[in-house]
């Protein structure tokens, strides 16, 4: 096996390895998904029997390295998912952990090699290369083929280029997930003081005019007054329960378990009959995350429609145009006029961006309000 080529086309084949593997890594959203597709080509390339990943996730000076890919791996290596690989120790960490892994390195002892019981298949030694970050190494590409033959240092730049694509990928992969969760946070909090607010404003103060009420049965003396005003404290115990149930609902766990059609029929379901909920839905099967934002849209949406807008009708759809997944759930209620300041429309909002999605509100023809939410996720 020759893994020292210096003819042209391979030199074009890397060239031609470099650019797809960069057209993964911008593809595919989830980073260890692109990678082991960018290993995968790696080993075909070269010719070689294995590779495996480490990523390091901030233990490194402990010992401990993530093993994110394989592929190729023998049987004494890929027994219990690669579980000999992340036991022991073995160099290529050693200059990892010490600063001495900023470029791709030849032969590496591998002690997990020498010590794995069953079949190598000739495995002795491997090359480590680097996944190279903005202040340096974020993880570790082994590669391994039978005897001890050595990349030329061509093959070498060629496998350092390729892991510093890898390593700036993660770091970019890792700030997202760092915002996004940061935005779910944000989100989190200020759906908390929104909902408590809106219990300050609606269900408090209609508590306290039932409690008014209550007070005005128990001190006025013609019966008349005093069943008129306890018919009048319980209309407005069942108006503040209406509304805790709305804000229940909104805090419910989304049973997207079933699918987010069938969680949207769900919802529908739960609405009071004297509301006309109409639901058209395509058989769509977005992502998770992308499921929730949807349906906690589609949720907040109807929930406004209902409590603050008076709307009679409601039309719930949610199908794909021009490549384009789309949610739009319309009222015939009071519109934009209809609703407090702000109520969910920055939580809606927010959520629509932490997926990629764009969330627009318009006042519908003919009266009403028409929120829609687009994106080109794969469903």
């Amino acid at each position: 096996m020759a893994i020292n080529p210096t003819d042209t086309s391979r030199r074009m084949r890397e060239l031609a390895t470099l650019g797809s593997i960069g057209e993964v890594l911008n593809r595919e959203a989830d980073f260890e998904a692109a990678a082991q597709q960018a290993l995968d080509r790696l080993v075909d390339l070269l010719g070689l029997e294995a590779g495996w990943i480490f990523l390091d996730e901030g233990e490194t000076q402990a010992g401990r390295f993530r093993l994110s890919g394989t592929t190729g791996l023998p049987p004494a290596l890929g027994e219990d998912g690669g579980r000999p690989l992340c036991v022991g120790s073995c160099d290529c960490q050693w200059l990892y952990r010490h600063g001495r892994l900023d470029a791709g390195v030849n032969i590496v002892h591998c002690s997990r090699l020498e010590s794995a019981s069953g079949d190598r298949r000739g495995l002795e030694v491997h090359a480590s290369v680097p996944l190279l970050g903005r202040a340096g190494p974020v993880g570790i590409v082994n590669l391994a083929a039978s005897g001890r033959e050595r990349f030329d240092e061509p093959t070498l730049a060629f496998l350092t280029a390729v892991g510093r694509q890898l390593g700036m990928a993660l770091e970019r992969s890792r700030l997202h997930e760092a915002r996004t969760l940061e935005a779910r946070r944000t989100a989190a909090l200020e759906e908390r003081a929104r909902l408590a607010s809106e219990m300050h404003d609606s269900v408090a103060q209609v508590l306290f005019a039932a409690e008014l009420a209550l007070r005005v049965a128990r001190e006025d003396p013609r019966p008349e007054g005093r069943e008129a005003a306890l018919e009048r404290g319980a209309e407005l115990v069942g108006s503040a329960l209406g509304e805790l149930r709305g804000l229940i609902e909104l805090l419910r766990p989304p049973p997207l378990q079933v699918g987010l059609c069938a969680a949207l029929e769900r919802l529908v379901s739960r609405v009071s009959g004297s509301v006309r909920v109409q639901l058209e839905v395509a058989e769509l099967h977005p992502a998770p995350e992308v499921s929730e934002a949807l349906y906690r849209i589609a949720q907040e949406a109807l929930h406004n429609a209902l409590r603050h807008a008076g709307a009679q009708n409601v039309w719930v759809r949610l199908g794909r145009r021009a490549g384009r997944v789309r949610l739009v759930i319309e009222d015939d209620g009071q519109g934009l006029s209809g609703l407090p300041s702000g109520l969910g429309i920055a939580g809606m909002r927010a959520r629509a961006q932490q997926v990629g999605g764009v969330l627009t509100l318009r006042t519908r023809r003919g009266g009403g309000l028409k929120v829609e939410v687009k994106g080109t996720w794969p469903a």
